[in-house]
């Protein structure tokens, strides 16, 4: 599709998605949504990609939902009549933003250059991974405009206390605090930020692909499973991960002492499957 709102790059690797309302510190409406999933799916399916990054155009990562609402004149689409269908179904919500990202086979690196509130922050945790500029703040500020809200991703990073008291409060977390309760992955000054990030993602370009994939699922499908279910979904990320060539290569490297070098892909092409 034609992008408005996104700029979608490709190259060496990477698929960098970058929110582009800065004059509207890239807030959240139905078109920037669809073209944010369009660019994931894109990224998906394209064997060549091995890091998607998602990051924020100016002086903020995402301001959270965008208040105005101002219909694009191409996407009008139907609401769902139970408010809470829409919250959670609606076109373009950044909750299927953050499922889709969940479930993508890849890394996906946050890079939050600025401010991270509501929506914004949900995007955030929405990554497997967040390198923060430390003059980032985050924040669900919801209760501060006299909207009730909740909490999923967040919970499970901080537990259901501090969950509870930064949406009750509104409290505005800086760069430093969100590090300390594991946040973020890493925090950088800010004229340092793209440098960082850099580093880190060529780590993740040479790392196999299609593991890391397995693995995120097994972690992400485990969490709060009995015991015995989650060990079910480590096994079969094992099994599915020593089908791939990647496994070998490791094995390899591992025997002759040397740093691996993997392609990236799934199941080993005699399998018949990919």
């Amino acid at each position: 599709m034609e992008y408005q709102h996104v700029i979608y790059e490709k190259a060496d690797g990477v698929a960098k998605i970058v929110m582009n309302r800065p004059e509207r510190l890239n807030a959240l409406n139905v078109r920037i949504g669809v073209e944010i999933l369009d660019a994931l799916d894109d990224a998906e399916f394209d064997e060549s990609v091995r890091v998607v990054v998602l990051t924020g155009a100016g002086r903020a990562f995402c301001a959270g939902d965008d208040i105005k609402r101002v219909p694009e004149e191409d996407i009008n689409p139907p609401r769902y009549p139970d408010p809470a269908k829409q919250y959670v179904y609606g076109v373009g919500r950044w909750v299927t933003i953050v499922r889709t990202m969940m479930r993508l086979p890849k890394p996906v690196v946050g890079i939050v250059n600025g401010h991270a509130h509501g929506a914004g922050f949900n995007l955030a945790l929405g990554c497997d991974f967040r390198i923060i500029s430390e003059d980032a703040t985050l924040c669900t500020p919801f209760v501060k405009r006299g909207l009730a809200t909740g909490s999923n991703r967040l919970q499970q990073f901080v537990g259901i206390g501090k969950a509870l008291e930064w949406t009750m409060l509104g409290t505005v977390i800086t760069a430093q605090e969100a590090d300390r309760w594991g946040l973020a992955t890493m925090v950088v000054p800010a004229d340092q930020l793209e440098a960082a990030s850099s580093k880190f993602i060529d780590s993740l370009k040479g790392a196999p692909t299609a593991i890391l994939g397995y693995t995120k699922s097994a972690v992400v499908h485990g969490w709060e499973q009995e015991p015995d279910r989650a060990y079910e979904y480590q096994g079969t990320a094992l099994g599915y991960s020593q089908r791939t060539d990647d496994y070998e290569e490791g094995r390899r490297a591992f025997r002759e002492k040397r740093e691996p070098v993997f392609n990236g892909r799934g199941f080993m092409e005699e399998t018949g499957e990919s």
